[in-house]
């Protein structure tokens, strides 16, 4: 069986990482499966968002596979690192929003693949933690940078430093989660925050997505003008000539990308 399920449905693109034996550890097989199926999803329309979770009871993923990486050289480890923040280089590039549907442990690579998300979405068994200090190293493929941002500084130190665990409803007060929601309505849960996409423009969203990541980094002035940049081009779309028809006939706009 396939190490990565996809799935249709309505309009979000499911992906499960199927290593449930192994709590979904995170191979480079797997790590490219995940990359490979979110750039391919980039020039789907009937694809509006990107759900990513675990199968099996036990997991969103128990992080990096160990197993492969204690038999690789030091150089060997650093490219598999780079793999998962090429994933991650990917879900953040991808003009569709990408969730993460979160269940049981969440360790190491798998919170930094959760980081990376656009939204979280959580289940209340849900069990956090970066165990890569006790192991005489630290999140290695851009977790510390997309935590902080999250949650400041000294909160993402705090966990960090300390390596120790927390669950949804401390990670739904920090930020970390938006919706915590029962285990059997997580990935209902998703796919409903899939469905309010419904009423707005493709072509938007793409754009919204783009200034929130990369703005936040430029000076307000700069980040004020690449925001403009980037939806001055959605006033000459037909998007936007059919949400504003649909406006003033009072009824749901169709929109198709265009």
């Amino acid at each position: 069986m396939s190490i990565l399920l996809s799935e249709l449905h309505r309009s979000a693109l499911v992906l499960t990482m199927n290593r449930p034996e192994v709590m979904n550890a995170l191979s480079s097989e797997l790590v490219r499966a995940l990359q490979r199926a979110v750039e391919e999803a980039e020039h789907r329309k009937d694809v509006r968002a990107i759900v990513i979770t675990g199968a099996g009871d036990r997991a969103f993923s128990a992080g990096t596979d160990l197993k492969e990486r204690r038999t690789l050289t030091p150089e060997e480890k650093s490219a598999q690192s780079r793999l998962l923040l090429t994933l991650s280089e990917a879900i953040w590039r991808s003009p569709k929003p990408v969730i993460a549907a979160i269940g049981g442990w969440c360790l190491g690579g798998g919170s930094e693949l959760a980081l990376a998300c656009d939204v979280r979405i959580a289940a209340d068994d849900v069990k956090f933690g970066f165990p890569e200090m006790t192991l005489g190293a630290y999140p290695g493929s851009g977790g510390p940078v997309t935590l902080a941002r999250l949650v400041g500084a000294a909160c993402a130190k705090d966990l960090l430093f300390t390596a120790r665990r927390f669950d949804a409803k401390e990670a739904e007060q920090m930020g970390i989660v938006q919706r915590v929601v029962s285990r059997e309505r997580l990935l209902d849960e998703a796919l409903l925050w899939v469905d309010e996409l419904s009423s707005t423009s493709p072509l938007a969203i793409a754009a919204l997505k783009r200034s929130i990541n990369e703005a936040v980094s430029l000076p307000l002035p700069v980040a004020v003008e690449f925001d403009q940049a980037l939806r001055r081009p959605l006033d000459a779309t037909r998007d936007y000539e059919e949400g504003m028809r649909a406006h003033f006939e009072k009824r749901k706009p169709v929109f198709r990308g265009e």
